[in-house]
């Protein structure tokens, strides 16, 4: 049994399509599916029912998949156990975060981490909250960052690093834009762009518009917050977004306070293991001291 075609296993019962498998193991589909047929050859078995149209794990894969995932947990700790021994922090490190994340808060913490541990081989990966827990499970990532309370996994560890402030973001001209502070009668008979639900940015507007009387407008839906925000500067409605969205962004769009609109917490998130390896250790150990440093608000004072 080798490990990689675990970990395409792993991979394919996560996504359970052997595209998306492919992608996150970085192969190609026809590897993934070869790894996974010697897998099933020496087991005598089938472990994916493929006569649907949507692949599904069969009772064989559903058993073997908590062992698969096991293995590999204890070949990644026998790494790190053997590589503790060395007094230098070297290896790879895969983090990933939100897109608003990757865009603002993580390029300068990896850029320190980088200068202070050179032999650290890192790479950053933006994914929405789904996709960062599986590249966790998976072991595609090693830490992940994201918005909103973490997520209560007993094989994932996890704390809030600092709150983040919620803007109300208004076009260039708009009839708030000269208002300090916007209150909830403001917002009444104004219109919204939001992201898709499912989305952690979606869930922040329904919660922080929960408490307006009748049910907030919404103008349409986009994708992702950088089309939200292009959205509003063309003047497409308003939007509800973390501070850092609106400090990175360099535009002619109007950010306003909203008292109802309250703070996200950012978290850290990484696998649970006995052994970490050398460089998540560090890294865990870098972003606990530059959130301590630095304010737990965005954009951090001067």
């Amino acid at each position: 049994m080798q490990l990689r075609h675990l970990k395409a296993f792993i991979a394919a019962a996560q996504t359970l399509n052997f595209t998306r498998a492919a992608e996150a193991v970085h192969l190609s589909q026809s590897s993934v599916t070869e790894q996974i047929q010697a897998l099933e050859a020496e087991f005598g078995v089938s472990l994916f029912d493929r006569s649907h149209r949507r692949l599904a794990l069969t009772s064989a894969g559903q058993r073997l998949l908590p062992y698969a995932v096991e293995l590999l947990d204890l070949a990644g700790e026998a790494r790190s156990a053997v590589a503790m021994t060395s007094a230098a922090v070297s290896g790879a490190l895969a983090v990933g975060g939100l897109e608003t994340l990757c865009s603002t808060r993580l390029p300068g913490l990896l850029a320190d981490f980088g200068r202070a541990h050179p032999s650290v081989e890192l790479k950053l990966k933006a994914a929405d909250s789904s996709g960062l827990r599986n590249g966790l499970m998976g072991g595609e990532l090693d830490v992940a960052f994201m918005f909103g309370a973490p997520p209560t996994v007993p094989a994932i560890r996890s704390e809030v690093l600092a709150d983040e402030e919620l803007l109300i973001v208004l076009p260039p001209g708009h009839r708030l834009a000269g208002r300090a502070t916007l209150l909830s009668e403001d917002l009444s008979e104004e219109m919204f762009v939001v992201t898709p639900r499912g989305c952690v940015y979606r869930k922040m507007f329904d919660e922080a518009m929960g408490g307006l009387p009748g049910e907030p407008k919404r103008l349409g839906e986009a994708a992702s917050i950088g089309a939200i925000l292009g959205l509003v500067e063309a003047g497409q409605g308003c939007a509800l977004v973390p501070a850092s969205a609106v400090a990175a962004r360099t535009s002619r769009l109007v950010a306003k306070p909203w008292a109802g609109a309250g703070s996200t917490p950012i978290s850290m998130l990484w696998r649970h293991r006995r052994v970490q390896s050398p460089a998540t250790a560090a890294f865990l150990a870098a972003v606990r001291d530059h959130f301590r440093l630095h304010t737990n608000r965005w954009p951090p004072s001067t």
